[in-house]
């Protein structure tokens, strides 16, 4: 199987650059365009934190702000806990995107990557800082996208390089005065790991076992499944939509609901 998912790796790449490349071609005449600055800001409050099929915490607080201009966006975003467990995260997303097609780079940071806490630790293979590129199409009638982890501690048991990868796939309809998104996500390949520790009772007795912990999966699967409803309610200049969700990884078998609300001035 090994020199079958090398060649996957390698069409996988050489079709993300044909698609950068030609995604490139088209800022030229996007820039052409005389759009002003734009900005918004919004937050979000959710009973539960989950993402890409993974739970990273309970009840949390999310913010997010934008600065937009000629389809060039800057976005600062984040998630706090109320559990001191939780920790916090702080994101950043720069990305550009054209007659709905897109492409950018997206930087994570939570507490606990790095012993210290230290956000300005800046290191490709120990640094606490995961950074990932990705590219899609995204439309009224659906939306594809594919992410890959090129720079932060992202390696696989062998010691190897991972890169990370999920793609994603969207479909939004309206049933019933609502909005419904159904999203499904999955990875072609091994992702990287690292090891964690648990406690099993064995035939010896209480044991400590530890273990590969991947970010994705060990191999090619379908990690997250979801499907969200939500309702748009107004009051005054301000847009509160309220969602239910439900949040599933087939390929960790769990399953997950969510409830939720933003506030977002307009």
């Amino acid at each position: 199987m090994g020199p079958i998912i090398t060649m996957i790796k390698m069409n996988y790449t050489k079709a993300l650059t044909l698609v950068v490349t030609a995604l490139m071609s088209l800022v030229t005449p996007a820039l052409a365009q005389d759009n002003e600055v734009e900005a918004s800001v919004e937050a979000t409050l959710v009973s539960k934190y989950m993402w890409r099929g993974q739970e990273l915490g309970g009840v949390s607080l999310q913010p997010t702000a934008t600065v937009s201009w000629q389809g060039l966006s800057l976005t600062a975003s984040g998630s706090t806990g109320f559990e001191r467990a939780d920790g916090d995260e702080i994101d950043l997303q720069l990305d550009f995107s054209y007659n709905g097609l897109c492409l950018g780079i997206n930087d994570y940071w939570h507490t606990g990557d790095d012993a210290e806490n230290r956000y300005m630790k800046f290191d490709r293979d120990e640094g606490p800082h995961r950074i990932e590129g990705y590219v899609g199409y995204v439309c009224r009638y659906f939306g594809l996208q594919a992410f890959t982890t090129f720079w932060g501690q992202d390696f696989k048991p062998n010691g190897d390089r991972a890169y990370s990868t999920y793609i994603e796939a969207t479909l939004p309809f309206r049933v019933g005065g609502l909005s419904w998104q159904v999203k499904a996500g999955i990875t072609p390949f091994e992702s990287g790991s690292h090891k964690e520790q648990k406690e099993a009772v064995t035939f010896l007795g209480p044991e400590t076992i530890t273990y590969d912990s991947y970010y994705y999966a060990d191999g090619p699967a379908c990690v997250m499944a979801s499907i969200r409803a939500t309702k748009q309610l107004y009051w005054g200049d301000v847009r509160l939509p309220v969602f239910a969700e439900i949040h599933t990884n087939p390929y960790l078998q769990r399953a997950s609901v969510l409830l939720g609300f933003s506030v977002i001035p307009f």
